[in-house]
């Protein structure tokens, strides 16, 4: 399924109103694409109609996560009490839960859309975790039991998956990918940077010779810090310069879990799961409006 309209992004502060519309002028050229791709995958064998749109539910989904509530009973009470002028007609709470979840993939399709053109020469890759549950209750935990496993951070033991990121210079998400919680960082890079020709800068979990070498055939120049047993590599100013800018991507990820309510144990169902972590990249990706940016340093070389 190609995505081949990019909706554009919030400039001002948030309105609902131009996030809708936003939405809305995605939708009116996706969608028939969107329904004929979930005919084919045989997702949906027909079209019923529905109280709300396809624009209508991927909008309540990023409304949520840009506003403060943190669970998503209060925000819909909020919303069927003070704001159910801006919709024909609201269906009860568990309806619209289920509408959301029957479209994931229409929430995907508009985070891949806002990636288009985001690549630029110089990009940072990082990861970061997404526990389903607290330690004490993996032996409990069943409803994402499928897709969640063990997995070790810099911050200790998780039981959930990854959510991988490439970044560029302005703060845009240039690529993303979910993996299992104790996939290796590095096995994700490849996927990530396909048909990229880019400086990545990275920290030392990708740190790989192998990876290295075979990025370098695609036109990619992995840069990261040396380990204290590795011999020493002498990087350029620039090259030392954006390595050390790493840290934007990390307050990318800060933004995601702080803001935009990306962590969340309070998902029953995968598809819930998985459409509550694109509502949030959606929300961060069309609203957010000082994203973590980087100063370019041009090579002296």
């Amino acid at each position: 399924m190609s995505y081949d309209t990019k909706p554009k992004a919030l400039v001002l502060m948030f309105n609902s109103t131009e996030l809708f519309c936003v939405i809305d002028d995605f939708f009116l050229k996706f969608e028939a694409t969107y329904w004929e791709f979930l005919k084919q995958s045989k997702h949906c064998l027909r079209i019923r109609n529905a109280q709300l749109t396809i624009s209508e539910i991927c909008f309540i989904a990023i409304w949520y996560k840009c506003s403060h509530f943190n669970n998503f009973k209060a925000f819909f009470s909020w919303l069927k009490q003070d704001k159910s002028h801006l919709f024909k007609s609201l269906p009860c709470y568990q309806r619209v839960i289920h509408l959301i979840n029957m479209h994931l993939f229409a929430l995907h399709a508009l985070h891949v859309a806002m990636m288009k053109g985001q690549y630029n020469q110089y990009l940072w890759i990082d990861s970061t975790t997404l526990p389903v549950c607290k330690n004490q209750r993996i032996q409990r935990h069943k409803s994402l039991a499928k897709i969640a496993s063990r997995g070790k951070s810099s911050m200790g033991w998780f039981y959930g998956c990854k959510l991988h990121l490439v970044m560029n210079q302005f703060g845009e998400i240039v690529n993303s990918a979910l993996s299992n919680g104790h996939i290796a960082d590095i096995k994700m890079v490849e996927q990530l940077v396909e048909g990229f020709e880019a400086k990545l800068y990275a920290d030392r979990g990708y740190i790989s010779q192998d990876l290295k070498s075979k990025l370098k055939e695609q036109g990619v120049d992995l840069i990261t810090y040396h380990r204290k047993n590795m011999q020493s590599i002498q990087l350029s100013a620039s090259d030392e310069y954006h390595l050390k800018q790493r840290n934007k991507i990390e307050t990318l990820f800060s933004l995601l879990k702080g803001q935009y309510n990306l962590v969340t144990s309070k998902a029953r169902s995968i598809h819930g799961f998985l459409s509550g972590i694109y509502a949030s990249l959606c929300a961060y990706q069309l609203t957010h409006r000082n994203k973590p940016t980087i100063q370019i340093m041009e090579s002296l070389a």
